[in-house]
């Protein structure tokens, strides 16, 4: 059992020790009926294959309905990013490309046909 541990335990610092920081940012709109939608809860998480994702940014969108995120990582394989809209839990995958690099800038997200009830924490 301490074998097992100490095998763990090694993965656990060389996957620490070679980890990269890696950034990413996006911004966007949310809207209904092409009119802004404010205090909309918007989240910036990353996938996680053996824990549960990890929320990077979040937010609640402006008066004009706009939102902007930037959140960081540090992981030892490239991070899998997305947006999530805590309306209907809408995920938004964001492309690889981002990932240390510019802006990825979203068409408005728009909630028509949607009743408004926020579900996310």
């Amino acid at each position: 059992m301490r074998f097992i541990f100490g095998i763990l335990l090694f993965i656990a610092l060389i996957a620490a020790i070679f980890a990269n920081e890696q950034t990413v940012k996006v911004k966007g709109q949310v809207i209904c009926n092409k009119i802004p939608v404010r205090n909309v809860l918007v989240q910036l998480r990353e996938t996680d294959t053996f824990d549960p994702d990890d929320t990077l940014a979040y937010q609640r969108t402006d008066k004009d309905g706009n939102f902007r995120l930037t959140g960081t990582e540090n992981e030892f394989t490239p991070i899998r990013p997305y947006l999530r809209k805590c309306h209907r839990l809408t995920d938004i995958p964001i492309p690889k490309k981002f990932i240390n690099n510019d802006e990825y800038v979203l068409d408005p997200l728009n909630l028509n046909g949607y009743e408004y009830t926020e579900i996310c924490n």
